[in-house]
């Protein structure tokens, strides 16, 4: 069965929320059975040729069901009327205030929710769309707006019909609008927000505009389509979702002004260029089936600090690539618990756990890895033949690989196989043994012991000389040892490497010579052994004083988050607590106040400094909690360390609370609500637990309040007696996504510290399948941080 085109007309009820819909789905498939899928739909009739077409709803399996036999074409008309949701998924509403939008979110399975249709990615058509509403509304779709005319005393609006695309990528927006416009070469660019929440500046558009022209260098394929929204949507479950020409944004994530910190801004460039980076790889060329996902998100991640590299070199976006996505797929790819890449999914529940740090933070990492072994033109000529092979079609992860061997003439197709089918990675154990360096690899593992797996490596070996490559296939060979200071330049290798001490006493001498890339993999190495039992924490501390001769922003904000979170994980840890206070008082007092034309890098390094030091030093707590009663014009990078020391100082409920009701900034609003984490006693923390269970907090926002309170020692007994409701609210507002077991991810590590048993009871009890590897990977992070506090290095 094949779908050639959706005809749709919705006639929507912005007030009552509520809409009817009439759909023509031209389709082939000679002597095919018709299907669709639908979810929460009120389907009246279904017909072909005006003849009724009888019809079964399968809920479990989200299908409906015939006996109808297609002929060679034919078009099936289908009557149906629904709900406009009040979860984060399908088409639903977006309050804001007194107002709301109608918006939707499609990824992975949500259109089936809106309207039913063959809901599979593989299963791409043309989409005729047609929206009747009120005469005061504002429709936004994938395309521009071929037409308005009157229909009874309301409007029907009527937009171009889209190219060949997967019904994930449709999007549907109605309300009232602002909206910022810029002529982007043959692009019509528009950044648009709920009327009265455009609260930025052109800062979106101008980055897009960029980044377009570099990605349509980088790819030789032309934007396909002749407009592009960036939407903000003021209750969002995703950060962002690359609908075709017209994105969906947070409003942290796209909307700019001068109160917006250096780090936000940041972000929000790399967003940009991430759902861009999928207007080619993703949209104009999809994947079959979810289980190549990661190759959509991988793409995208990578590419997106590839180009905001380019564009901002000063930004360190590497750097930040490294700790936001191959550290934290690292570290979860070292779990027992983990998937490989390429996971096997069947059901919705399955595609929604995916979407996780091996998707986004692995994958993106080893498409780094191999375009350092095939080489940047070679990788690009590749990304070029498999997207002008494939255009408005989908594609497999191996077609990619096929097309860069075939540009590079390297067996990358090899390499790639048993990198993604795979869960894991290895750690590389370097021996200096006179003349020569034994290198052996396994796999690593936080908890259990590891086999005897191999991977083919692509390693890097950084000599006096310079940087030699080689592939490494087999469990141990021996280099030579001339010139040696370390393995994996700049960490474009996905795996970790352990040295002997007479290895890492000649790096010691080298210190000097690495570059901050090097230096940051060294440091999260350390930290990974420390918690995997390999190295003690005296030992760890040891290494740590000497990265902490190294200035670099990058390499400073490192070691500032990983004091902190061994602080939160060991509160009555001294010794740890002395050396994070020192450290970050000599950072803070290094950078200084804000001075106009200082490099972003500060900034965002003033940010974490202060976020941490306030956490661990209550002399500065009482300095920065007097700034409180300005809120509104602090430093926007003092903000987080304001919000947290007012907290800790003051433990003032309503105070906290009045400014986070009177702030009109997602970002401030976010630092609010990690400040408000930070109360003590039973009767501040149930009220901020009520402001939840009240609706008094963005759906969108509420996993952050559990995280945030899970990050305070005194709050996690308060976590822990109403894990039950947690679980519930995220479940019932972030529907159909794995947003459950993330938000057990951070939050059972930390509020599970001595109390396992009880806490592996209750998730025992409250597990279902849509959060069922979360769970499981929470208990075996716990696992690891119960040994770090008992172990308290010895």
């Amino acid at each position: 069965m094949k779908i050639e085109k959706y005809d749709i007309e919705l006639n929507i009820d912005f007030r009552k929320l509520e809409y009817t819909g009439v759909e023509k789905i031209t389709l082939a498939g000679e002597g095919d059975t018709f299907f669709l899928n639908s979810v929460g739909i009120d389907i009246h009739e279904m017909s072909s040729g005006g003849k009724p077409i009888k019809f079964t709803i399968n809920s479990k399996d989200e299908t409906v069901n015939t006996d109808h036999k297609l002929g060679r074409t034919e078009t099936i008309e289908v009557k149906f009327s629904a709900k406009v949701g009040e979860t984060l998924m399908g088409l639903y509403v977006a309050k804001y205030g007194n107002d709301h939008m109608i918006t939707t979110q499609f990824e992975s399975t949500g259109a089936r929710q809106a309207f039913p249709c063959v809901d599979h990615p593989d299963y791409k058509a043309v989409f005729s769309l047609k929206l009747v509403i009120d005469n005061d509304l504002e429709a936004i779709s994938n395309m521009p707006v071929a037409s308005t005319e009157k229909v009874g005393g309301r409007k029907k609006v009527t937009f171009s019909d889209t190219p060949r695309m997967s019904t994930y990528l449709l999007y549907i927006g109605v309300g009232k609008f602002d909206s910022i416009h810029r002529k982007m070469g043959h692009i019509d660019g528009y950044l648009t927000a709920p009327k009265g929440r455009l609260l930025s500046n052109d800062f979106p558009l101008v980055e897009a505009e960029h980044v377009i022209a570099k990605y349509e260098d980088y790819f030789g394929i032309k934007y396909a389509l002749p407009k592009l929204h960036l939407i903000s949507v003021p209750e969002f479950g995703a950060g962002a979702m690359e609908n075709w020409g017209a994105i969906t944004f947070r409003e942290l994530v796209i909307l700019v002004n001068e109160k917006t910190s250096a780090s936000v801004r940041h972000r929000v460039s790399e967003v940009v260029a991430h759902e861009l980076a999928h207007q080619w790889f993703g949209d104009l060329v999809t994947m079959e089936w979810w289980n190549d996902l990661w190759l959509n998100e991988s793409f995208a991640t990578f590419m997106s600090f590839k180009m905001v590299d380019e564009l901002h070199k000063d930004w360190y976006m590497w750097g930040d690539f490294f700790m936001t996505e191959t550290a934290g797929a690292l570290n979860g790819d070292s779990l027992q618990n983990s998937h490989p890449i390429e996971a096997e999914v069947k059901t919705p529940d399955d595609i929604a756990q995916i979407f996780d740090e091996i998707s986004y933070g692995k994958g993106a990492s080893i498409l780094r890895m191999i375009e350092g072994y095939a080489g940047t033109d070679n990788f690009r000529n590749g990304i070029r033949k498999y997207l002008k092979d494939h255009e408005y079609g989908n594609a497999r992860g191996s077609d990619l690989w096929g097309s860069i061997e075939k540009a590079s003439g390297m067996p990358v197709s090899r390499i790639m196989e048993a990198w993604i089918k795979r869960m894991g990675y290895p750690v590389v154990r370097v021996t200096r043994n006179g003349g020569k360096i034994r290198l052996e690899q396994k796999r690593f593992l936080m908890l259990g012991k590891a086999g005897t797996e191999k991977w083919p490596v692509p390693l890097t070996v950084v000599r006096d000389s310079g940087v030699e490559s080689l592939l490494m296939e087999s469990q141990s060979m021996d280099i030579d040892a001339t010139g040696f200071i370390k393995l994996n330049s700049r960490n474009t290798g996905f795996y970790r490497v352990i040295y002997d001490e007479v290895s890492m006493e000649s790096l010691r001498r080298n210190f000097s010579k690495l570059d901050y890339m090097d230096v940051l993999g060294l440091l999260t190495d350390s930290y990974a052994f420390l918690k995997a039992g390999e190295i003690n924490l005296d030992r760890y501390l040891s290494d740590l004083a000497i990265f902490m001769g190294n200035t670099h922003p990058t390499v400073a904000h490192e070691i500032s988050g990983e004091l902190m979170t061994l602080h939160l994980v060991m509160p009555q840890e001294e010794k740890i607590t002395k050396i994070a206070r020192d450290y970050l008082r000599r950072q803070a007092d290094s950078i200084g106040k804000y001075r106009k034309g200082e490099p972003d890098s500060t900034s965002v390094l003033r940010e974490s400094v202060t976020m941490a030091l306030a956490l661990v030093d209550n002399g500065y707590a009482s300095e920065m909690s007097a700034l409180f009663s300005k809120f509104p014009d602090v430093d926007s990078d003092l903000k987080s360390a304001v919000a947290i020391s007012y907290a800790i100082v003051s433990n003032d409920f309503q105070g906290l609370l009045s400014t986070l009701k009177s702030s009109d900034s997602d970002e401030d609003r976010l630092k609010i609500l990690m400040g408000l984490a930070f109360l003590k006693g039973n009767e501040n923390l149930g009220k901020y637990l009520e402001l939840v269970k009240s609706g008094q907090v963005k759906k969108q926002d509420v996993m952050r309040v559990y995280i945030y309170m899970a990050m305070n020692p005194e709050a996690r007994e308060a976590v822990f007696q109403n894990l039950e409701d947690a679980v519930a609210i995220v479940e019932k507002y972030f529907e159909g996504t794995g947003y459950t077991g993330s938000m057990l991810e951070s939050v059972v590590p930390f509020v599970g510290l001595g109390r396992e048993e009880q806490i592996k009871r209750k998730l025992e009890s409250l597990e279902k399948p849509s959060f069922a590897k979360g769970v499981k990977k929470s208990l075996e992070s716990l696992e690891i941080y119960s040994r770090l506090v008992k172990g308290k290095g010895q």
